[in-house]
């Protein structure tokens, strides 16, 4: 394991083995993939709504307490209805990820290159990794030359934290 900006967080290796991911991890993926399928971003009302507390979508302060989950979704969408949300969410989950151990708690993050600095293997890999940004964060990723992305957390007891690209 790496040490990663925040000398609290151990960071492990990349990885695709999504049989390695205890049961409530594997569990919620699956929940939020199954609202992916429907290309409707109200069916992620269902997974968001299996957490005791919602995830976090936006940077606290940016929407009025209380807002609908899903209505921030659309908002941070670039065309307001979500279609980028479901796009970026398929390009995240299909990503390999990392477990982030905080102390004493387990994260699984997706995509593992928004932590575990490495250059793209090939092409394919590049573009699949800029696929993982919302349009909103091009111009910051243009700066710094390398994808921005949109990172998904769960926690091992499958409590979904965060989708967002904020640090």
């Amino acid at each position: 394991m790496t040490r990663a900006k925040s000398p609290a967080d151990i960071v492990s290796r990349p990885s695709a083995d999504l049989a390695a991911l205890p049961a409530p991890v594997r569990a919620i993926r699956d929940k939020i993939l199954a609202a992916l399928e429907t290309n409707d971003v109200e069916a992620l009302r269902i997974p968001v709504d299996w957490n005791e507390v919602r995830p976090l979508f936006a940077k606290s302060g940016t929407f009025r307490a209380g807002t609908d989950p899903i209505e921030i979704l659309k908002a941070t969408s670039f065309d307001g209805k979500g279609r980028e949300t479901i796009s970026v969410f398929r390009a995240v989950l299909a990503q390999p990820y990392v477990t982030i151990l905080r102390g004493p708690v387990t994260l699984y993050e997706w995509p593992a290159f928004a932590r575990a600095d490495a250059p793209p293997a090939n092409e394919e890999d590049a573009q699949a990794r800029w696929r993982c940004v919302r349009f909103a964060d091009l111009p910051r990723s243009n700066a710094e030359r390398k994808p921005r992305a949109t990172r998904l957390g769960v926690a091992s007891d499958g409590v979904w934290h965060y989708f967002w690209s904020e640090d």
